[in-house]
């Protein structure tokens, strides 16, 4: 006599996930597909490992204890060299790979000190959400046994046990915005903040935080008693701290080590643990401002054990007609109904690009596995198993956390993810791993590579697209498996930032900074105080800041966020949240339809409330969903730095401002029923921001120079103006296919377009390369002029090494050109080239 609720709570949804994964065989299985498909497909194959174990290493017998009940019967050899280094003392940067038990390696030094030391207090700092709750999770397994717990204390969000017999209360600090009270993960702060000792939270709501410090009341002398004892602070996943958001953060450890100062506390320890980058020993040390007699001790190499495993890099054939690569989807489709047959049920993690594509992909692939199963006599024609679901930042937290719970219980196969699952969130059970297309750097190739083969064989299938630099490496395959990782950039003399973070520094500080030039370059900081002269005065130097109190801004720059609601009568129900302004004109204008977050239910946008920050929409019937065409149009503001200026071209450093609107948008028919429709906009309302910019221009001799192009125009029935637009247009698209490569950064971090004869630049030939984010700050322009050089020559590689005579996908052709990839000319591409590289060696 149960209900239906009540029958569906009780129902068993596990599948019947295997214990043994054959990697070989789903391998062997895999490439008889690609040759059938006509497919490309490369295998490396990484071996096991046993590893490097360390040497005896001192330990008092309850940590020995603790260890092995653990499961933990010997360190692996970097994490005894971390341990040692960090009781002696040092800064630690560990760079190894994923699954190579970084957290146990600072966490045996910081556990010691804490059950030492009873006033001793420990940071643990993750660029997300997710990330610091995995860490509390683990955190409260160094419990004692029940049976010698005394004063325990276990709240949302915050616990108190004893370690050894010493009482040590862990909690977690997150920001509220947007998150209803019924699910908030923060509201025993109060306990944290009162007697907290192992702090966790995210380097966006540590900024916020310190903002306590001045006030005497509420949560500042809870802040003031922490930051005097504190000991260590644990940067978690350095590599994700490059660009915008690594220059902010640095600023942001600065004001944490001048209040430490302030306060007398001069011990504080920083341990980095970062997955592979070029620079992990210099990022750190600019992150925190330690480079110097305080710098880093850096541990890297391979030297924990590791499961076999099997790369294989999918290139899709042609289509049947011969004249285009079939789409990567239709050959995930043949891969997937590969990988469940035959008794195989391993657990997979697929990578997308963006948000709207795990939406919709996890529903594509539920109704092609359904479908399949049902074929195999599996599964019954009705049965309503969801196999896949999409995990990305804008669900709400509750969603996400649900997603893996299902993930690990085998409730679920697998999940269509962005980036989101890319950091170290401990999902053990995952066999497969899939990326469609390449990520954009080595680091997040290996780390999303890394999220298979933790506790079995994994095989990992990087379906390449078709774009010139992803062409590139599929015809060079052996090339990309031994790339050298990129380097991280930031910039921590940004003049705006630099201004912004000085004067927060001053109110927690209580309006005075004593020794800034020990944190920030003295010609930066002369800078700013001299522009902002009616803000500082400087006595005997001191500075004293005597402009208003700030206003304290979140990190990212992007503008407001938003969440996307439906209405129930009075009630609402929150759909997506922490939307950005970038995604909210693109993806939820009026009118536009997307898939929600159950996987079934389309919306409809009906309106954009700006002032309560709200999408309100409703659900509909409907055979297609929307995509938004978004431009962008450029004037220039200032000239920062001017690199060459010859009598022929031009290069400069500097800010521009970009007007960003909503052109219109594209009817995309689900299942391919229809070709897509574009429908025009008239009522947008555009984002205009100001960021930074590198851009070449060719003056008057410059543009006369251009006619040596003129040996290919004879060759051809070509005007010589199409044919210098599309030798420009395309010597764009290979340097943009380059920069992913030199620089270490994704294709979203930075924009770019060409003209022959556009009005930004006087009427003048000439190519912009801008950052994407408002007010720019990331430093990937900067690098992008001082490797210019190096990313002519990649251009020429990446389009000399294709065997195509016109230009296709796989050197010149940009798969999110806005001009739809017209018009562009390779053979001038490859001349303009030549004659670039004599300016800029």
């Amino acid at each position: 006599m149960l209900t239906p609720e009540e029958m569906e709570m009780i129902s068993d949804r596990r599948l019947p996930v295997q214990q043994a994964f054959d990697s070989d065989m789903l391998v062997q299985n895999l490439l008889e597909v690609g040759t059938r498909v006509r497919s490309e497909v490369h295998v490396h194959q990484i071996d096991a490992n046993q590893g490097a174990y360390a040497d005896q290493i001192l330990m008092p017998s309850w940590l020995q204890r603790k260890l092995h009940s653990l499961g933990i019967n010997k360190l692996y050899e970097h994490q005894g060299e971390a341990i040692q280094n960090i009781r002696e003392g040092r800064n630690v940067v560990l760079c190894t790979k994923t699954a190579s038990g970084k957290s146990l390696a600072y966490n045996v030094p910081i556990m010691e000190k804490l059950v030492s030391d009873p006033d001793a207090c420990a940071l643990y700092l993750a660029p997300f959400k997710a990330l610091v709750e995995d860490q509390f999770t683990h955190l409260k397994e160094w419990a004692d046994d029940i049976d010698e717990q005394g004063n325990k204390i276990s709240l949302n969000g915050f616990s108190r046990f004893t370690v050894n017999g010493q009482q040590i209360s862990v909690g977690l600090l997150h920001g509220q915005r947007n998150v209803p009270e019924h699910m908030r993960k923060d509201q025993a702060s109060s306990f944290v903040f009162s007697e907290g000792r192992y702090w966790l939270t995210n380097v966006h709501y540590l900024h916020l935080i310190l903002q306590g410090a001045s006030s005497p009341k509420g949560k500042g002398p809870g802040l003031l008693r922490f930051l005097q004892n504190l000991r260590f602070v644990v940067i978690d996943e350095l590599h994700q701290y490059s660009g915008l958001l690594g220059s902010k953060v640095s600023l942001v450890l600065r004001r944490l080590r001048m209040l430490c100062d302030r306060l007398g506390n001069k011990n504080v320890q920083f341990i980095a643990c970062s997955a592979t980058i070029a620079n992990p020993k210099y990022l750190a040390e600019e992150l925190t401002g330690m480079r110097g007699l305080k710098g880093f001790h850096e541990i890297s190499g391979v030297r924990a054990p590791v499961k076999k495993k099997a790369i294989l890099m999918w290139n899709p054939g042609l289509s049947d007609d011969e004249q285009k690569k079939r789409a990567v989807v239709s050959d995930l489709y043949e891969i997937l109904r590969t990988i469940y047959k035959d008794g195989r049920w391993p657990r997979s993690i697929i990578f997308t690009s963006n948000r709207q594509q795990a939406q919709l992909l996890s529903r594509e692939l539920n109704m092609i596995l359904r479908s399949h199963l049902h074929d195999h006599g599996v599964l019954s024609a009705d049965e309503p198993h969801e196999f896949f679901l999409p995990y990305h930042a804008y669900l709400t937290q509750e969603v996400k956390e649900r997603t893996i719970q299902k993930l690990e219980q085998g409730e679920i196969l697998g999940v269509v993810t962005t980036s989101a699952l890319e950091v170290g969130i401990d999902v053990k059970c995952l066999d497969v791993c899939i990326l469609l297309g390449y990520p954009g750097s080595q680091a997040s190739f290996w780390q999303q590579a890394g999220r298979v083969g933790r506790s079995r064989d994994g095989v990992v299938i990087m379906m390449v697209q078709e774009e010139p630099l992803q062409q590139y490496f599929a015809r060079n395959p052996e090339e990309f498996f031994t790339l050298s990782p990129e380097s991280a950039a930031i910039n921590t003399t940004n003049p705006k930032l630099l201004k912004e973070h000085l004067a927060y520094a001053a109110h927690e500080l209580g309006g005075t900074l004593t020794n800034a030039m020990n944190y920030v370059r003295s010609s930066a900081l002369r800078k700013v105080v001299a522009e902002a002269s009616d803000q500082w005065q400087q006595i005997e130097g001191k500075l004293h800041y005597q402009g208003e109190t700030p206003r304290y801004q979140t990190l990212f720059t992007m503008g407001d966020t938003y969440t996307v609601v439906t209405k129930n009568g009075w009630n609402e129900d929150i759909l997506f949240q922490s939307v950005d302004g970038r995604s909210l004109i693109r993806d939820y204008h009026v009118d536009a339809v997307f898939l929600g977050p159950d996987n079934r239910t389309f919306y409809k946008v009906k309106w954009v409330n700006n002032r309560q920050r709200k999408v309100v929409v409703e659900p509909v019937r409907t055979d297609y969903h929307t995509r938004g065409i978004v431009r962008d149009s450029i004037e220039i503001h200032d000239i920062t730095n001017p690199l060459i200026s010859d009598a022929a071209i031009k290069s400069n450093l500097g800010s521009i401002i970009v007007k960003r609107s909503t052109f219109g948008y594209k009817k995309i028919y689900n299942h391919g029923a229809m070709p897509p429709e574009t429908v025009q906009l008239t009522n947008t309302y555009p984002v205009s921001f100001q960021t930074e910019a590198f851009w070449l221009m060719w003056d008057h001799q410059g543009r006369d120079e251009l006619g040596l192009l003129k040996d290919v125009q004879n060759c051809e029935s070509i005007d010589l103006e199409t044919l210098v637009e599309g030798s420009l247009h395309a010597v764009e698209h290979a340097i943009a296919s380059a920069i992913p490569a030199v620089v270490r950064c994704s294709m979203a971090d930075f924009q770019h377009t060409s003209f022959y004869s556009g009005s930004a630049l006087f009427g003048m030939p000439g190519m912009f390369f801008y950052d994407s984010q408002a007010g720019g700050g990331s430093g990937i322009v900067e690098v992008v002029a001082e490797k210019f050089g190096v990313l002519l020559e990649k251009a020429r590689q990446i389009i000399s090494s294709c065997g195509c005579s016109d230009g296709c996908p796989s050197c010149i052709q940009l798969f999110h050109c806005e001009k739809q990839n017209e018009p562009l000319h390779k053979a001038g591409a490859l001349l303009i080239i030549n004659h670039l590289r004599k300016s800029f060696g």
